[in-house]
């Protein structure tokens, strides 16, 4: 799925000049963590969020003491924590995909930047935007694909065991009998045998999951 598959093509906005509070109160109403800016071009300008807005003079414990000498950064930082309008303290640095953006590539944005929304442009051009819980969804709307019969699943179920946890037929062996499967090897560990079952147990389809460790063989 990509991001013009999920993104909200409907984008609550603001201009750079829009008045922080009532900004503010967009967020609240429209139940949302972020809101891009566009400028009177229409280009996206920045992103403001409600971990910008957490950086502002109120909601620190203690103002930071004025400098010595004329430090530039302190008297940027005292308009962003100050300031009254969104071009104030919004974030200029904006992390943004094209429409053909993967889900994983986005989620690997949200994480490497910690944000929960990214702005979907085309041609420089906002047209959309992708929340985490736009997300979320993919999980749920993506239909099942059931492994009918025995042979089916017992197929589905040792390929993903060789290909996701590395466990194939020297180490294992997984047969199935109306739906349930029953896996038989070395199992090295208690977290092993969990990964084992989550696998098993998350295929459509499987009605049961089993697994044991064959009893040792002692020389005569």
């Amino acid at each position: 799925m990509l991001a013009k598959d999920l993104m909200t093509t409907t984008v609550v906005h603001v201009s750079p000049g829009t008045s922080l509070k009532h900004a503010i109160q967009m967020l609240i109403d429209n139940d949302i963590s972020g809101l891009p800016v566009i400028d009177d071009r229409g280009t996206l300008c920045g992103m403001l969020t409600e971990g910008d807005i957490l950086k502002r003079h109120e909601f620190n414990l203690s103002p930071k003491a004025a400098p010595d000498n004329s430090d530039p950064a302190f008297f940027k930082n005292y308009v962003r924590a100050h300031g009254l309008k969104v071009e104030d303290c919004m974030s200029r640095k904006v992390v943004s995909v094209a429409p053909e953006a993967s889900v994983a590539e986005i989620v690997a944005l949200m994480r490497l930047h910690a944000v929960k929304r990214i702005p979907v442009l085309d041609n420089g051009m906002l047209v959309g935007i992708v929340s985490r819980r736009d997300v979320l969804k993919t999980e749920i709307a993506t239909p099942d694909v059931i492994a009918r019969g025995d042979d089916a699943l017992q197929l589905a179920v040792a390929t993903r065991l060789l290909a996701e946890l590395g466990l194939g037929k020297d180490r294992i062996d997984v047969r199935v009998r109306d739906s349930v499967v029953e896996i038989i090897g070395k199992i090295g560990s208690d977290a092993e045998q969990e990964a084992i079952r989550i696998l098993a147990s998350g295929i459509a389809g499987v009605g049961g999951v089993v697994t044991q460790t064959p009893p040792q063989q002692h020389a005569q």
